[in-house]
């Protein structure tokens, strides 16, 4: 059972969650936040944290490093899906993103911390309105349903499949591959500090970066950036 800290407000879950590693926290402990001040999403941009509508959460892990990012991707493709109805399916984009119907409803931000991994959780529950600048049309799981639904309920189903992905990290490669729409496109990848990649997404290697052909028939693998 995972010990977790509910804060009512916080600059951000993960850098609560680093602070309380570095004072002690054991292995697997959580934080969740009503509201954040500051969330971020991948390359330092912000993400849409209102209060006491949506979950935002970090888990620390202290070992068993694995594809990680991958594993939070899992974990919270299959706690959305369980509160879709049929006809709607969760989807991954590479490397976390989570999308229903091409509407991104949740994403995963991992960070290193000394000898310690924060997983970071954002997952849009119960909103009903979004920012008009926001980078790529958002949804929740609130429109998606039509119906409010329980952040408590949810936080113990990502947990579920959080510990679930840990323990089984030898099918996370399959299973996401088997979940991701990233591979088979026309992507373009932003790489910090370089030139955009453009070229189809392939498939991924065995550490769970992105293989993608530019137009010279040259393979790249990419271990971090952001896909369009």
């Amino acid at each position: 059972m995972s010990e977790v800290r509910r804060l009512k407000e916080t600059a951000s879950t993960n850098d609560a969650a680093k602070k309380w590693a570095e004072a002690g926290a054991p292995d697997g402990a959580v934080v969740t936040a009503d509201h954040q001040t500051a969330g971020r999403g991948r390359l330092g941009r912000s993400w849409h944290s209102p209060p006491g509508v949506n979950l935002y959460l970090s888990r620390i892990y202290r070992a068993s490093f694995d594809l990680l990012p991958l594993q939070g991707a899992l974990a919270v493709r299959e706690a959305v899906q369980a509160y879709l109805p049929p006809d709607l399916t969760a989807a991954i984009k590479w490397p976390n993103d989570i999308l229903v119907n091409e509407y991104k409803l949740a994403g995963i931000l991992c960070e290193l911390s000394g000898d310690t991994a924060v997983v970071g959780i954002g997952i849009n529950v119960n909103t009903t309105g979004f920012p008009k600048d926001l980078r790529r049309p958002a949804s929740s799981l609130r429109l998606l349903t039509g119906a409010e639904q329980d952040r408590d309920a949810v936080l113990k189903t990502v947990l579920d499949r959080l510990d679930h992905w840990r323990e089984n990290t030898d099918l996370v490669i399959k299973n996401f591959t088997n979940h991701c729409i990233t591979l088979g496109r026309e992507v373009t990848v932003t790489l910090p500090g370089r030139e955009p990649l453009n070229g189809t997404a392939l498939r991924l290697n065995d550490r769970g970066a992105l293989i993608v052909k530019d137009q010279s028939d040259v393979e790249h693998a990419v271990e971090a950036g952001d896909v369009d």
